[in-house]
C-alpha cells in the first residue's frame, strides 16, 4: 500500500473568492465565509485554524460538497467542483463526530466506500490502513464497543483508504487522550508525507496546527487573518487577532502611545510605565499596542538599566518552567513572564522586566495591523 500511495500525489486545491451566506426568513443575513482566496499546493498539509464560529467548518463543508457556495469557485487541479455531488469530487473527510455505521464492523466501516464503488481488494486495503494506524486488532469489533479515540482512528482510516485527491480532516484528534493524541499526530504527519495527499486540517487546537501543518491559515469572522508557515504566524503575527489567538500562554498585549526620541522611540504604557526601544517608528506619535510573548521577557532587578519596574502579583511553579504574573504601575492588563523552573518570587516583590527588542511587536490601535519597525 505504501508504494502504491507514495506514487500518488494529491492535486492542488484552489478557493477563489469563496463565500457562503445564510439567510433565514425574518432574520438578518449571516455571512459565514466572506470571499476567501486560498491555494493549497499539491501534497501540502494546510491547517485551517480559528475559534468556534469563524467559518472554518463551513469552508470544509463547501469543499466536501455538503454545502454549496453562495458565490466563488472551488477547483481541484484544473476542474471546478462547484455543483458536483460529494461522491464525484474524490474528496475524503474524517469527521469530528466519526459518522460510523453502528451495525458494521470496523473492517466493514473502513472498506464501505471501496465496496460501494466496487473496487478490488477492499478488505485487504482496509487491513493495510488499520495496520498503519495501529487499530488492526479492532477490525472485527463494532463501533459501539470502541472508545472515542478508537472511533476517531477508524474515521481517519476510512478517509485515508479512499486514496483521495484532497483529504479533509475535521478536528481529527479532538476526542483522543493525551497519549493517543501525541502518537496519532506523529503517525498522521508521517502518513500524509508518504501518501502525498493534499490535506486541509480544520482545528481550533494551536499545537495541532503548529506541529502538523506546512502552512497555517488563521481565520476569524469568515476571512483569513494571516496565511503562512507556523514560524511566520507565531513570530510575525499580521494583526492583533493573530497575536492574541496564536500562542500558549497568550501574548502579552498592552496599549500605549509611541513617540520618537533621539536614537529610538519611547512607549508610554501609562504615566508611570515607560519603555524605551532603539528603533524607528516615525516622527508622529502613534497609539499602539505593544505585544511580547511570555517566553521573550526576562526578569531582573527593578533598578537594572533598561528594565521596566513591576510588582509580582503571583508566581506559579509548573515543574519544567515557572509562570510569573506581574502588574505595571498604572497599567490595567497584567503581564505574564515564563521563567526558569528554579526561579521563585512572592506576591508584592518588586522586579524589573527586560524586553527583547527583536521579539517585541507593535500594532496600530486603529486598524489592529502589525507595525513594521526595525530594532537598532
Amino acid at each position: 500500500m505504501a508504494d502504491r500511495q507514495s506514487a500518488r500525489a494529491g492535486k492542488r486545491l484552489v478557493l477563489d473568492k469563496l463565500a457562503k451566506r445564510f439567510q433565514r426568513k425574518g432574520q438578518q443575513q449571516v455571512i459565514a465565509v466572506n470571499g476567501i482566496d486560498l491555494t493549497v499546493n499539491e501534497g501540502e498539509l494546510l491547517g485551517l485554524l480559528g475559534p468556534s464560529g469563524c467559518g472554518k467548518s463551513t469552508t470544509l463543508r463547501m469543499i466536501a460538497g455538503l454545502e454549496e457556495p453562495t458565490s466563488g469557485d472551488i477547483r481541484i487541479g484544473e476542474r471546478s467542483i462547484v455543483g458536483s455531488p460529494p461522491h464525484a469530487r474524490n474528496v475524503a473527510v474524517a469527521f469530528e463526530n466519526y459518522a460510523l455505521y453502528p451495525p458494521l464492523t470496523v473492517r466493514e466501516n473502513i472498506a464501505f466506500g471501496l465496496r460501494a464503488r466496487k473496487e478490488k481488494n477492499a478488505d485487504q486495503r482496509a487491513r493495510e490502513v488499520a495496520d498503519r494506524l495501529g487499530i488492526s486488532h479492532l477490525l472485527d469489533r463494532k463501533p459501539g464497543g470502541l472508545s472515542s479515540g478508537q472511533k476517531q482512528a477508524v474515521s481517519l482510516a476510512r478517509a485515508i483508504v479512499r486514496e483521495p485527491d484532497v483529504l479533509l480532516l475535521d478536528e481529527p484528534l479532538s476526542h483522543l487522550d493525551a497519549a493517543e493524541r501525541d502518537s496519532t499526530r506523529r503517525e498522521l504527519k508521517r502518513l500524509q508525507r508518504e501518501t502525498g495527499y493534499t490535506t486541509v486540517l480544520v482545528t481550533h487546537d494551536q499545537q495541532e496546527a503548529l506541529s502538523l501543518a506546512d502552512r497555517i491559515a488563521v481565520m476569524n469572522a469568515g476571512v483569513f487573518q494571516q496565511v503562512g508557515t507556523a514560524a511566520e504566524v507565531y513570530d510575525r503575527p499580521a494583526n492583533l487577532f493573530v497575536a492574541d489567538f496564536v500562542g500558549e500562554p497568550r501574548m502579552n498585549l498592552v496599549a500605549g502611545t509611541a513617540v520618537a526620541i533621539p536614537g529610538g522611540m519611547r512607549i508610554h504604557l501609562s504615566g508611570d510605565a515607560v519603555l524605551d526601544l532603539a528603533g524607528d517608528i516615525g516622527a508622529q506619535p502613534r497609539d499602539v499596542t505593544l505585544g511580547i510573548r511570555p517566553q521573550d521577557l526576562r526578569v531582573g532587578r527593578p533598578d537594572d538599566a533598561g528594565a521596566l519596574p513591576a510588582t509580582v502579583f503571583a508566581y506559579e511553579p509548573l515543574q519544567e518552567v515557572g509562570r510569573l504574573t506581574v502588574t505595571l504601575p498604572g497599567v490595567e492588563n497584567r503581564v505574564v513572564v515564563e521563567t526558569h523552573h528554579d526561579y521563585w518570587a512572592d506576591g508584592g516583590d518588586m522586579v524589573g522586566l527586560k524586553f527583547n527588542p527583536e521579539r517585541t511587536h507593535l500594532f496600530d490601535n486603529a486598524t489592529g495591523a502589525r507595525i513594521e519597525w526595525q530594532p537598532r
